[in-house]
């Protein structure tokens, strides 16, 4: 271990409130989303590993959030602030407000965390730096007529995270399908829509750790699959990543190390490298594909700072890396002590 991460530090556990963000949710499902469930197990970790570590909640006035953070004598904040006034568009802000006090902080900054929450504006940015992704338009309104995309498409949130808005009716075969998802999404989301060819194979991830540095190059963990064990699903909706009582939930099931070939592996493991680079990923990342049928892989996403409670697939990639769970959040710890203030 390096002499960063040995150095017994005083670290804030610093989350946002998930649950009052979710209220069309069931509360059982809320309760098993909030950030603050997530917030506690790290802070167990980092105490279990000798750091005096304390759980501090990012509440609705972020006036009262800096003296709090500057009478706790917090030598660095463990971040996991996902909506900040209950926006998931508001993330960025969250580590912004670290980088103005002058505290390191884990995970990604603001300007990788603001293009990957715009998925059309990361798309091109993908586009232009030649990593392969499905083709696709961004729809403000209702089409007026064909979007020049080819059939079956995909209609997405245009800003949201968690799979919020995807459905199976978000595959769409026609012009008639793609008005009724981009309407529905404007009138439920209040969003533009992002709208591209769906990739209609595997689906596969890879997380990938690291600060781009000399001194902690980014590094790909071993990639998952997401296996659909039935055809009746084509995609992983909100539905199957977090309600267990819906029938999808078991029958999209994540598979880590993937059972790939070397070639694929390596081909993974050389985009998610490409994607890290682009966009300045620092900490811990995940990029999302799809394979198609003669074997091309697409990224669908970019994730700046996932999910990494226990059973996420981060920390299930991390394990078939060798790194327990502590491991991986000292590991996340010691990178943003490694940049120090931002």
């Amino acid at each position: 271990m390096s002499p960063v991460a040995a150095k017994r530090a005083r670290v804030a556990v610093l989350y946002t409130f998930v649950f009052e963000s979710l209220k069309d949710v069931k509360e059982d499902l809320r309760e098993d989303m909030d950030l603050a469930i997530t917030a506690k197990s790290v802070t167990e970790a980092l105490r279990s590993a000798g750091h005096d570590a304390w759980t501090h909640a990012f509440g609705k006035d972020p006036g009262e959030l800096i003296p709090g953070l500057r009478s706790s004598g917090a030598e660095a904040v463990f971040n996991l602030c996902e909506c900040p006034n209950l926006s998931p568009e508001k993330e960025l802000h969250a580590c912004a407000l670290l980088e103005l006090l002058r505290l390191p902080y884990t995970g990604n900054g603001p300007l990788a965390l603001g293009i990957c929450n715009n998925k059309a504006l990361a798309k091109q940015l993908m586009i232009a730096n030649g990593i392969p992704t499905p083709r696709f338009r961004l729809h403000t309104c209702d089409p007026a007529g064909e979007p020049g995309l080819s059939y079956p498409l995909v209609v997405k949130p245009a800003n949201e995270d968690g799979s919020a808005g995807i459905t199976e009716d978000s595959v769409v075969a026609d012009l008639a399908g793609l008005r009724r998802q981009v309407n529905w999404l404007r009138e439920g989301f209040r969003q533009d829509s992002l709208v591209e060819e769906f990739v209609d194979g595997r689906e596969f991830n890879v997380g990938v750790l690291g600060n781009g540095t000399a001194a902690d190059p980014h590094r790909p963990l071993p990639p998952a699959e997401l296996v659909y064990r039935n055809p009746r699903w084509r995609l992983c909706t909100y539905e199957s990543k977090w309600n267990a009582s819906h029938p999808s939930y078991a029958e999209i099931a994540p598979v880590c190390p993937a059972d790939a070939s070397p070639e694929t592996a390596a081909r993974l493991s050389e985009i998610t490298l490409a994607c890290a680079r682009v966009f300045g990923l620092t900490g811990y990342s995940r990029v999302d594909f799809r394979m198609n049928a003669e074997g091309e892989l697409f990224v669908l996403e970019v994730n700046p700072n996932p999910d990494i409670s226990p059973d996420a697939g981060m920390a299930r990639a991390a394990r078939a890396a060798g790194l327990t769970y502590p491991d991986l959040l000292l590991e996340i710890l010691r990178l943003g002590l490694a940049l120090g203030a931002r």
